[in-house]
C-alpha cells in the first residue's frame, strides 16, 4: 500500500499593525482566540491546507476577495476569522501573511463591518 502523503502545512506572518487596529474594535475573547489561533500555528509550524477556504471573488456583501484564503478561529466554525495573502518565502514554495482578523458574521441588521469587509477595504488600499 503506497505511503500517505502528509499534508501541506504553509508558513503564516502577520501584519501586526493591521492585527493591532482590529483587536482595538472587537472584544476580549477576540484576543484570547487569535492568542490561540498563533499559538497552534507554532506547534503545526504554519496551517495546515485543510483548514483553509478560499475566499469568493465577488462575495454577496459587496466584497473582491479573489486570490485570498480565510479560516475560522477556533477551527472549524469559530465566531472569527483570518483572511490571508499569498506572499514569497525564502524557503518554501509559498506562505500566507494575515491582514484581516475579526467577526466573520454580524447579526442580521448590524451595520458593524466583517473581517471579509475589513479585508476588502485593506486591498483596495
Amino acid at each position: 500500500m503506497p505511503e500517505a502523503r502528509p499534508e501541506p502545512v504553509f508558513p503564516v506572518g502577520f501584519d501586526e499593525d493591521a492585527l493591532t487596529e482590529d483587536l482595538e474594535r472587537l472584544p476580549a475573547s477576540a484576543e484570547i482566540a487569535l492568542r490561540e489561533f498563533r499559538k497552534d500555528l507554532g506547534r503545526q509550524g504554519g496551517i495546515p491546507k485543510s483548514r483553509l477556504r478560499a475566499c469568493q471573488v465577488e462575495g454577496r456583501d459587496g466584497t473582491s476577495l479573489g486570490g485570498c484564503v480565510k479560516t475560522y478561529i477556533p477551527w472549524p466554525d469559530g465566531r472569527f476569522g483570518a483572511v490571508f495573502a499569498p506572499v514569497t518565502h525564502p524557503n518554501r514554495p509559498l506562505a500566507l501573511r494575515v491582514f484581516a482578523f475579526g467577526v466573520r458574521h454580524h447579526p442580521q441588521g448590524s451595520n458593524a463591518e466583517t473581517v471579509y469587509a475589513i479585508a476588502d477595504r485593506r486591498l483596495a488600499r
